[in-house]
């Protein structure tokens, strides 16, 4: 529960911090890596389409996800966890650790840290994903955790928002995370 609440409190103020400044440099070696039809960036793919989802790979995971919507390159942390800043969202992906929640009950349990409102749960073929909403003292927050076994190897997504539109492709992309 410590680890949800201090990957919230993360995300909430990167999201804050990053929409005030882009990078001015290369992302860090190993990082993340991002495609689209008019990627002109040496060892760049194009995607499908003009008009398809941004593929974000996440090089130190080995995995991608989509992106839909996304014009923009986002701005990636190499850290542990790995923060994505996108335009319209921020997630935080991590192999999952032995004290991460394995199952959507528990899941659920560590949510009530945050007195969730509005939760909705989904089991995922090779997971489960939980939103739920908490207004405190920053106004009302929309939280997203995902736990995906991918590969062979648990991975967690998660992050807290500041309105349902974010929550909504925060959770698209982290339940469309593959190898």
């Amino acid at each position: 529960m410590k680890t949800l609440l201090l990957l919230s409190f993360a995300s909430f103020t990167l999201t804050t911090v990053a929409g005030c400044s882009k990078p001015s440099g290369d992302a860090p070696s190993g990082a993340v890596t991002t495609t689209s039809a008019n990627a002109n960036a040496p060892g760049a793919k194009a995607t499908t389409g003009t008009d398809g989802p941004k593929v974000i790979t996440l090089t130190k995971f080995g995995l991608k996800g989509s992106a839909p919507g996304e014009t923009e390159d986002p701005i990636i942390g190499d850290g542990d966890p790995a923060m994505v800043m996108a335009s319209a969202f921020t997630v935080n992906v991590w192999e999952a650790k032995a004290t991460d929640p394995k199952k959507l009950k528990d899941g659920q349990e560590a949510s009530k840290l945050f007195n969730p409102k509005n939760s909705q749960s989904e089991t995922l073929p090779d997971g489960w994903a939980l939103t739920y909403e908490n207004t405190g003292s920053a106004g009302t927050n929309y939280f997203v955790s995902v736990r995906r076994e991918i590969g062979g190897k648990g991975y967690m997504c998660e992050t807290a928002q500041s309105t349902p539109e974010q929550q909504k492709k925060s959770l698209a992309f982290c339940k469309s995370l593959s190898k």
